[in-house]
């Protein structure tokens, strides 16, 4: 009895110090206040930029025929986002991204015009924060949307187009660096580009 007993009592000790590293470990990361954050940032290296390298996407067909997209030029992209983070790990919010492509349209290796395709991002997104301070945040995340494709094709007559794709975005890695006014960093892969960053304002 007596060693059922002490068996118990060293049971609860081992679980009372695994609540208490738990507590320290974690507590600060969930004991931080609702944010509203709103950011602004720019994007290289897009999905809808990747997609027109590595796809027979540089190939438009046009009344005149099948032409190519050469001399091409992408900007990168604009990003707004809005992200509301409660006492959990968990952030949730939207994402409207602005992105573009242009060049020249060429037959047979003959310029016969030249492009511009405009790509509109709506997307929802869920992060989730290894490490969520007040000055400092470290976080992957997914976003999942729609992005419309609108383009116009211009050589001796104009041809426009419009069509929907499906928009992903994965965030390998995040950081923020602030608290109300921050500097933000993302690697990953999607409609925010590979390289995306820009600032962040919290409420």
């Amino acid at each position: 009895m007596v060693k059922a007993t002490s068996g118990r009592v060293r049971i609860l000790t081992a679980i009372g110090l695994l609540g208490l590293m738990v507590f320290f470990l974690v507590g600060p990361s969930y004991g931080q206040e609702k944010r509203h954050e709103f950011s602004v940032g720019y994007g290289l290296v897009t999905s809808s930029q990747i997609v027109d390298i590595f796809t027979n996407v540089l190939l438009i067909t046009i009344t005149i025929g099948q032409a190519s997209k050469i001399d091409n030029k992408y900007p990168g992209a604009i990003v707004l986002n809005y992200k509301y983070s409660g006492r959990s790990r968990l952030a949730f919010g939207f994402t409207l991204a602005i992105d573009r492509a242009s060049g020249n349209l060429a037959m047979a290796s003959n310029p016969v015009g030249t492009y511009s395709e405009n790509y509109y991002t709506g997307a929802v997104e869920l992060d989730y924060r290894f490490i969520n301070r007040k000055n400092f945040c470290l976080y992957s995340g997914l976003g999942l949307g729609l992005t419309i494709r609108r383009g116009e094709y211009r050589y001796s007559d104009t041809e426009t187009s419009s069509n929907a794709l499906p928009a992903i975005n994965v965030t390998l890695l995040g950081f923020r660096v602030g608290d109300k006014i921050a500097l933000f960093g993302e690697l990953g892969g999607g409609y925010k580009g590979v390289f995306h960053g820009g600032i962040r304002f919290s409420l």
